[in-house]
Parts: structure tokens; C-alpha cells; sequence
């Protein structure tokens, strides 16, 4: 086992895994009161397999010494950097847990040159007042002589070997010295980070998840990724190991390379919101020359990336989804759109009947599509989907002047004749027919069905006025009851925002699907709401001026509104004034603003 002599200490290390000429290795980063084999022994030999792994022991830990007796964040990032430099390399992963996290950032703010990426764990970015707390106490000699003596063993097991057996005390000592002092740095000084940076922190974390620490560094450390997994602790490369490995080394290849760093910064950046686009790109490696790879929606995303790998050597292996997209019209009355090609998906949003979607991709009986109506992208079952030449698509929809306005229009195969099936709510279809109290409205497959008169309406015109939509208002408050559907716009079931898209689209206006979508377009509302409006509210937690905008609904009047609502599990009218009966102390906290499409 290797040592190296960096600024008066000797600084003992581990080297796994194979050497790569260009290829940063792994630093691995113990936490306070260990040393480098008791954090990660049973990781290293894992991380090694692809990359070479450094596991040093930090100064005045294990068999490092520290002739100077200091302990600091900043002496231990120095020496981080310094042993990089001294093993041949540029730059290196930088991977610490707990206190060595803190000493990870240190190295990240004030050594970026050595660093290729950085995982902090645990760590904290300045020193909360719990810390300073609760810290002195539990780093106490006398109260771990007495209370703790299995972590006392422990150190003196590690350490005492090397630095004496009562070395222990003067190492809590100093440890909690620092803990109580450092790190200090600002949410300016971490927007200054330029590196890739991964913050994990476990929900249960009582050190640093109280005060979320891991949440404050990556809010405030440009496009940092935070993973916080959910029931573990402070240890989480110790609870969740085998899920570790795969995260950070999923970090490493999504993120350790400039190039790759810089279409995943750019994906982030312009072409994140998958609801609306497609950009799925990666640098695939090789002994040759690299690739640039994937799928992206539109040319001028696959422009923008070879913009941002400029001067990398990168073979071109982009596929731009829209320039061999073809055409097609949903056949079934409603079909859900997933967030994956796979039955248990999350439903992301519905089509309609006789609304024309382009085909992107097709996989196993799914096809990925975006949504005319309104720009959403997801996957559809292949079968709902009936395809055709695109001028023949756009006329069908063209053509399609009426819509449903009962709950369900009643498709018969003539007038008065046998039920075939149901057309929901929001259904817009061609007329091809007529006989007294009966239409026959046609459908993409050719065929026709014939419907009530009274449960269709001709489509109204753009810019309804207010009379408008406090009488369709009426209409809509017989959806009261209706169950609350993730992804829903019909009465089989809405959820929040198809309620309010159904709403203005009755009005003639098709607004963006989702309520944060919602909330940025429309026109912000000063004063009282008004029949109509949107109201918008964030998370719960979320704080005033939150964009974090989760749920919508119509305004009835200056206070009462109506919504679909997943608390309630249905459709339904709440006020926001204390003392109606129908009065929500929840949605009053979390209301955030007011929007208008159109006057």
C-alpha cells in the first residue's frame, strides 16, 4: 500500500482497478473518526472494475500521519488535490461521505482544477445552529468514554495502532473543533461552481436531512442533481450499496466527461421538460472515436448539441424524431398517453377521438407520439391509433366543426338504432349527416356513428366573453362528483389541469396541458378573481412566490372555485374565504396567483 509525502505529512493510500491513460481515477473521501478502508472497502472493489480507484486515509487518520496535529476542511482538500497532482493526473472523481463530503466541496470550491466531478454526501455547505448544538456533545471524550464505548473501540482500533492509544480524544477534539466553524460558504460562492456535481443526502439523515443541507448545495451549485432516497440515513453507501454504485456510476457517464457534461447542461438548460420535447442524448465512449448518440425531437436540438460539443471529436449518431415522423388520428373514444412504452407507466395525459397526433417512435405495440392539440409527448397504444398521409390527417381535423358537450354522446350504427359505443366529453368530429333529432358524425376510421342532436354543439369562436364562461361555469358544476384521475380530461375522471383545459378549450382556446404549464401562460390577474379565471397554488411546504405550481382550478367567483381534486379523490367546489362552509385553510396557505386567458 503506497504512500506519498504531501506538505509534511505522509499520506497513505489504496489504488484499485485499472489505470487509463486520460481517464480521471476515483477519490474516495472518508467521514470523521475513520479511515478509508472502514467507509469504503466494500464499495472500492466495485467502483474499480471500469475505473482506477485512490482510497486514501486523510491526514492524521488511520496510517496517515500529521506531524502539525491540524484538522480542517481546508488542509484535507489541499492534500486531496495535492495527491491527485502527485499520482500523475489531471484531474479525478472527487467522492466524499459525511465530513470527508465537506471536504469534497472544499475541494470543489477552491481546487476545481483537479476535479472532474463531485459526489458530496451528507455533508453541509455552512454550519447551522443544530450543529453547533448538538455537535460539542456528541464529539465529547468524557460522554464517549462513558456512554459510547463501541465507537471509542472503534478509533482506538483504527488509530491507535499509528498515533497512540488515547490519540482518540485529541481527534474528536479537533474534529468538532471544525464542525462547529466550517464550512461557510454562501449561495453565491456556490453558483461559482462550473463543475458536475451529484448532492445525496437520505430522507432519515438526523445530521444533515433536519436542516436539509443537501438540498440548500445542489439549489445553489448550477444544474447540481440531488438524489435523496427515501427511509435511509446517514450512511446511505452503507444502507443501499448495490443502489449507490448504480446512481454515481450512472453520474459518471451521464456527466464525467466535458462533452458529456455539456449536453446533459444543455438538455437541463433548454430541452429538459419531456412533457413537451424529446432530447435523450449521451456521449457513448470508445477506444476509437467517441459518438455523440440518441434521439432528439427537432433539428435545431440536434444543432444546438453539436454546437455545445465543439471541439470534442465526436461521431454523429443523432436521430431527429420529427423529420421521419408520419401522421395519425386516435380511433378509440379516449386513450391514455404514457411516460413509457409499458402498461404500468405513468399516465401522463389522454387523446380524444379524431384528434391527430404525429408518430415519433414505435416500440412493441406502443407508439410514441406528440399531441397536436396542444404539444404533449408520450407513448400511446399502437392499436388506438390509426395512421394515415398528414394532409389527410389535418383535413379530417379541420372538418371536425362539432364537439360533445353531454357527459357521453351515444354512437349508434343509424338513428334511434344500436348502441356502439360512447363519445366523452370534448370530442370533436365532422358531421356527415343528419335526420331529424339525430347526426351522424364521422369517424378517422371512415365509418359513422349517429348521436343525439342535443348532446353536440357547433365549435365556438376564439375570445369568448365573460357572460361566456360564467354561463358555461353552469355547465361545468355538474362534473361535481366525478373522480379524481391522474392524467383524466374526460368524466370518466379528471385530474386538476384537464379540468381547466377542457374549460377554456369550450371557450375556443386551447391552453398548455399542465397547471405550472398553465400558470406561465396565462395573464397575471391583479385584484379579484372573476368566472373563469385560473387559480394556481404550490406544493404543500412550498413557500410564498413558490413556482412550484402543482394544482388549478376555475374561479366561480372572487372566492369559491371549482376542482378536480386528488385530496378529495373528486371533482369539487371549495371556498378560500374563512367561514363558508366549504372554506380550505390548505388551499388558502398554498395560493399563489391568479391567471386570465383572454378578456
Amino acid at each position: 500500500m503506497p504512500d506519498r509525502e504531501i506538505d509534511g505529512a505522509r499520506i497513505h493510500f489504496r489504488l484499485l482497478g485499472p489505470h487509463q491513460a486520460g481517464e480521471p481515477p476515483i477519490l474516495l473521501i472518508h467521514g470523521s473518526t475513520v479511515d478509508g478502508d472502514t467507509d469504503w472497502a466494500h464499495l472500492a472493489p466495485l467502483l474499480a472494475r471500469h475505473r482506477q480507484v485512490v482510497v486514501p486515509d486523510c491526514r492524521g487518520h488511520g496510517r496517515s500521519t500529521d506531524p502539525s496535529a491540524t484538522y480542517s476542511f481546508a488542509r484535507l482538500a489541499a492534500d486531496a488535490a495535492a495527491l491527485i497532482r502527485a499520482l500523475g493526473h489531471q484531474r479525478a472523481h472527487i467522492v466524499g461521505h459525511s465530513n470527508g463530503g465537506n471536504v469534497a466541496l472544499v475541494t470543489l470550491l477552491e481546487h476545481p482544477d483537479v476535479v472532474a466531478t463531485c459526489v458530496v454526501q451528507a455533508g453541509n455547505a455552512y454550519v447551522s445552529a443544530d450543529l453547533i448544538e448538538r455537535e460539542p456533545d456528541k464529539f465529547d471524550p468524557d460522554r464517549v468514554e462513558a456512554e459510547d464505548t463501541a465507537w471509542r473501540d472503534e478509533m482506538i482500533a483504527i488509530h491507535g495502532p499509528h498515533h497512540g492509544r488515547e490519540y482518540w480524544r485529541e481527534l474528536l477534539r479537533m474534529t468538532v473543533a471544525e464542525i462547529i466553524t466550517q464550512p461557510q460558504y454562501t449561495p453565491a460562492m456556490l453558483g461559482r461552481v462550473d463543475r458536475p456535481l451529484l448532492v445525496i443526502e437520505g430522507t432519515n439523515d438526523t445530521v444533515n436531512a433536519t436542516s436539509e443541507h443537501g438540498r440548500y448545495i445542489a439549489q445553489h451549485v448550477p444544474d447540481a442533481e440531488l438524489w435523496r432516497p427515501e427511509g435511509v440515513g446517514h450512511n446511505v453507501h452503507h444502507e443501499r450499496p448495490l443502489e449507490w454504485v448504480a446512481r454515481v456510476e450512472d453520474f459518471w457517464d451521464r456527466r464525467g466527461t466535458a462533452a458529456a457534461d455539456a449536453i446533459y447542461r444543455l438538455g437541463a438548460r433548454d430541452h429538459g421538460d419531456p412533457r413537451t420535447t424529446v432530447f435523450d442524448l449521451h456521449v457513448v465512449p470508445a477506444p476509437g472515436t467517441a459518438a455523440l448518440a440518441g434521439v432528439v425531437l427537432e433539428e435545431k436540438q440536434h444543432r444546438a448539441a453539436l454546437d455545445a460539443v465543439r471541439g470534442a471529436t465526436l461521431e454523429d449518431r443523432v436521430t431527429v424524431l420529427i423529420d421521419r415522423a408520419g401522421w395519425a388520428l386516435v380511433t378509440r373514444g379516449v386513450t391514455d398517453v404514457l411516460a413509457a412504452p409499458q402498461d404500468r407507466a405513468e399516465r401522463l395525459t389522454q387523446a380524444l377521438i379524431g384528434e391527430s397526433v404525429r408518430t415519433l417512435d414505435a416500440r412493441e405495440g406502443w407508439t410514441r407520439v406528440r399531441l397536436e392539440r396542444d404539444g404533449y409527448v408520450g407513448w400511446a397504444r399502437r392499436a388506438a391509433l390509426g395512421t394515415g398521409p398528414g394532409a389527410a390527417v389535418r383535413g379530417f381535423v379541420s372538418s371536425a366543426r362539432l364537439r360533445v358537450t353531454s357527459d357521453f354522446a351515444e354512437g349508434r350504427h343509424r338513428a334511434g338504432g344500436t348502441l356502439l359505443g360512447r363519445l366523452p366529453f370534448g370530442s370533436r368530429l365532422p358531421r356527415v349527416d343528419e335526420a331529424d333529432d339525430w347526426l351522424c358524425l364521422g369517424l378517422p376510421d371512415g365509418g359513422g356513428w349517429w348521436v343525439d342532436r342535443a348532446s353536440v354543439e357547433g365549435m365556438p369562436e376564439a375570445g369568448q366573453s365573460e357572460r361566456d364562461a360564467d354561463e358555461l361555469l353552469g355547465r361545468f358544476r355538474r362534473f361535481v362528483g366525478v373522480p379524481y384521475l391522474w392524467g383524466g380530461r374526460t368524466p370518466y375522471g379528471f385530474d386538476c389541469s384537464g379540468l381547466t383545459q377542457a374549460f377554456w378549450e369550450m371557450l375556443g382556446r386551447v391552453i398548455p396541458r399542465d397547471a405550472d404549464q398553465q400558470f406561465v401562460a396565462g395573464i397575471a390577474v391583479e385584484g379579484a378573481a372573476r368566472a373563469g379565471d385560473l387559480r394556481f397554488f404550490h406544493a404543500r411546504g412550498g413557500s410564498e412566490g413558490d413556482t412550484a405550481i402543482t394544482h388549478v382550478g376555475i374561479a366561480l367567483d372572487e372566492h369559491r372555485m371549482l376542482h378536480a381534486s386528488g385530496a378529495s379523490g373528486l371533482t369539487t367546489i371549495n371556498s378560500l374565504r374563512p367561514g363558508d362552509p366549504d372554506f380550505s385553510q390548505d388551499l388558502l396557505a398554498r395560493s399563489c396567483g391568479v391567471r386570465r386567458f383572454g378578456e
